[in-house]
């Protein structure tokens, strides 16, 4: 998770600069360190998934185990995702949009914030046999991600909507890279609220 947090780091800054009018030339520098960035994020995966112990006792749900790990890497994919498509066409800001992007950019890192730091305490909740209050208190912040992932769905409508509505403005590569650009943010928080509900199962069902 440490590995998939550089990544959204990454990706959060180059967004940024993105919106500031950042050389294309250093956004495109700056995707390539970012899928260097992933790239090490996927050999940690692996590590991980060759080092399960195979047919031993394990603390949680090997199945829930190797899905979380799955939106793990989905959270890391989106971000290198969107890191490419900056990297292709240096996009026109639009007015209509830019109303809308930074709280959509916000709501999404948010949404992984909150899912970073019930992965970060995890092992405090297999301590405690994932019961008490550490499991009362990881299964509000599992709310709290729902929360910031349907807020950036609402945001992601009005984009969308702001896009449709001045895509005369744009050229057909330029349309299309700004829908799947706004759609690879999306990813974000849909797959952080994804790695959130694989806690909360592994909660029920202790």
């Amino acid at each position: 998770m440490e590995k998939v947090e550089e990544c959204v780091n990454a990706v959060e800054e180059i967004l940024k600069g993105f919106v500031s009018d950042m050389p294309h030339e250093e956004i495109c520098e700056r995707a390539r360190a970012l899928s260097k960035l992933e790239h090490n994020a996927d050999l940690v995966k692996n590590d991980i998934r060759n080092s399960l112990p195979r047919g031993l006792f394990m603390q949680v749900d090997r199945g829930n185990f190797m899905s979380m790990l799955s939106d793990q890497d989905s959270i890391a994919d989106k971000a290198e995702d969107i890191g490419v498509i900056l990297s292709f066409k240096a996009l026109p800001l639009l007015d209509p949009l830019m109303v809308h992007f930074n709280p959509f950019l916000e709501k999404n890192v948010e949404a992984f914030r909150v899912v970073r730091t019930i992965i970060a305490e995890l092992d405090e909740l297999a301590e405690m046999g994932f019961g008490g209050a550490e499991a009362s208190r990881a299964e509000q912040m599992v709310d709290q991600v729902a929360l910031y992932e349907h807020e950036a769905d609402v945001i992601q409508r009005d984009l969308l909507r702001a896009l449709f509505d001045n895509e005369d403005d744009l050229s057909k590569a330029e349309f299309l890279l700004w829908r799947n650009l706004m759609m690879d943010i999306g990813g974000l928080s849909n797959y952080s609220e994804k790695l959130a509900n694989r806690v909360r199962i592994m909660l029920a069902i202790k």
